[in-house]
């Protein structure tokens, strides 16, 4: 019995032997030939659809608002997965817009992240004020909100214009005077970088949209039976606010001694909008 224990331990540790033995590596002209097969070729640089797998935000900026940077990724990242958190070497892989741009709003900006501040969508312009770099093109919009200061000029540019190109519709700010009002109305008399000086002509203002915020007089003008009440506002008015001097229309209809003794219509004919008249 004692032999027959021993007989069996030396074939338990015989058969360890030979399974250590399986388990180890292959000779060196084994281990060169499988690292010949596993590095004989070049790798095929990833697509964008690769790289969006791990950087699905990047990857979906980049369909949306790409525009021209709609391109493979190693174009500008040709350091990958390079970053060292002790080295904090961003500076060195990041890449510089400067590579393929020149300095398209000359020396004065060359702080192109200020306002392109998200690379994969170079176009979307998340903050841009009246003194930004977009005067350096857009010369006489920028003139116009500064000369002509409103409400616009204090919102800086990309409160509108989101995205380089962009033209909104008054109406994501603005209520319309008018149900329905169209869209090109609002353009017609305000200007929009000088949205204050509202100027128009008889062919583009329309007496509902002047009577959505004067009222009182659209009332009395809607109602009269003189001859005004076939004028449009525009035509006495085209200017906001102005005032017109009735002479503008009409010639002299009284004598001069009436005229000397009454040198302001609006001191007889006190009403324009409603004129007296023998109609009934």
């Amino acid at each position: 019995m004692e032999n027959y224990k021993r007989r069996m331990k030396r074939s338990i540790y015989l058969l360890a032997g030979l399974c250590l033995l399986a388990a180890q590596p292959g000779t060196a002209a084994d281990t060169a030939t499988v690292a010949a097969d596993m590095y004989g070729t070049d790798p095929i640089p990833l697509t964008p659809v690769q790289c969006g797998q791990c950087h699905p935000a990047i990857y979906k900026s980049l369909k949306d608002n790409g525009r021209k940077h709609r391109f493979a990724c190693q174009d500008c990242h040709q350091q990958l997965h390079a970053y060292n958190p002790i080295r904090q070497n961003w500076a060195e892989i990041i890449p510089q817009c400067a590579t393929c741009h020149d300095l398209p709003h000359g020396k004065v900006f060359t702080a192109c992240l200020d306002c392109h501040s998200d690379p994969h969508t170079p176009l979307v312009i998340k903050s841009a004020s009246i003194e930004s770099a977009c005067g350096t093109c857009h010369v006489k919009p920028m003139e116009e909100l500064t000369k002509y200061p409103s409400i616009h000029t204090e919102q800086g540019c990309a409160t509108c214009h989101t995205s380089h190109g962009l033209i909104p519709s008054c109406m994501e700010c603005h209520s319309p005077h008018v149900p329905e009002q169209p869209l090109d109305s609002c353009k017609a008399c305000h200007p929009v970088h000088k949205p204050l000086e509202i100027v128009y002509d008889d062919s583009n203002a329309s007496t509902t949209t002047c009577g959505s915020c004067h009222k009182g007089v659209f009332a009395e003008w809607s109602g009269t039976a003189s001859k005004h009440g076939g004028v449009s506002c525009a035509a006495c008015h085209n200017k906001h606010g102005l005032i017109p001097d009735c002479r503008k229309c009409h010639t002299e209809a009284h004598d001069e001694k009436m005229l000397k003794k009454f040198p302001k219509c609006l001191e007889c004919h006190i009403n324009v909008h409603d004129l007296p008249t023998k109609k009934k």
